[in-house]
């Protein structure tokens, strides 16, 4: 037991070391190391659920199906004229993360959170709106989609107090930070540290998710003893 703490605690100081090389590298323009480290901070997080991950559920084959996208978002962007591609991978991967929270016992009703979400979307879009040009129905369809994901990853943390879910609930919270500071980034305007908001809150989100496949394979232990 020792050696796996020790060895997940090597795994994870490698991810934020390759995550901080990224962030660098793009503010400093380095755009060589860039194009390297992003992808691979990705792949790291993605074999970290993969390694000590409880592999006998539908929860985590859905994050890995939708970290696979992510990746594949990531490397997309990596090319401007690939932006929308880059927004298609990402859309799937919002719904297949959508998809393992329901996987956890169900679809979630619950309206507060729901209403707090639609608020900030509707909100969010209509300030963006006239920024959109060709893109208004794409964005809408995304908005759409995290909202739905965020809603549901929220839920998971009120339906039940468990540390898995609070992991959940504050990783889709930090993917719609992620999503909004990109969203006005590119169709607004960019300001100094956004690059360095949308990497560093992206990245946290996703090894949070990660994480929370390693925190259920103990919720499920915890239950079947």
């Amino acid at each position: 037991m020792f050696h796996k703490n020790y060895s997940k605690t090597i795994f994870t100081s490698v991810i934020f070391l390759m995550a901080l090389c990224a962030i660098l590298s793009d503010s400093y323009g380095q755009e060589y190391f860039f194009i390297v480290f992003k992808p691979l901070t990705t792949i790291l997080i993605l074999l970290f659920a993969v390694v000590y991950a409880n592999k006998k559920n539908s929860y985590y084959r859905w994050v890995v199906l939708a970290l696979c996208f992510c990746l594949l978002g990531d490397v997309l962007l990596l090319v401007e004229s690939y932006f929308i591609g880059g927004l298609v991978a990402f859309l799937i991967a919002h719904l297949c993360f959508a998809c393992s929270f329901i996987s956890l016992d169900g679809f979630k009703k619950y309206l507060v959170p729901l209403i707090f979400l639609l608020v900030f979307g509707v909100t969010y879009y209509s300030i963006l709106y006239d920024s959109l040009k060709g893109l208004k129905i794409p964005v809408l369809v995304y908005f759409v989609i995290i909202i739905l994901m965020s809603w549901q990853g929220i839920s998971l943390r009120i339906w039940k107090d468990h540390r898995s879910f609070t992991m959940i609930a504050i990783a889709v919270v930090l993917f719609l930070i992620s999503d909004s500071v990109l969203a006005w980034s590119k169709f607004k305007s960019s300001f100094q540290l956004s690059g360095v908001l949308v990497l560093a809150t992206y990245w946290s989100s996703i090894f949070l998710i990660a994480v929370s496949t390693i925190e259920h394979k103990i919720e499920s232990r915890g239950n079947k003893d």
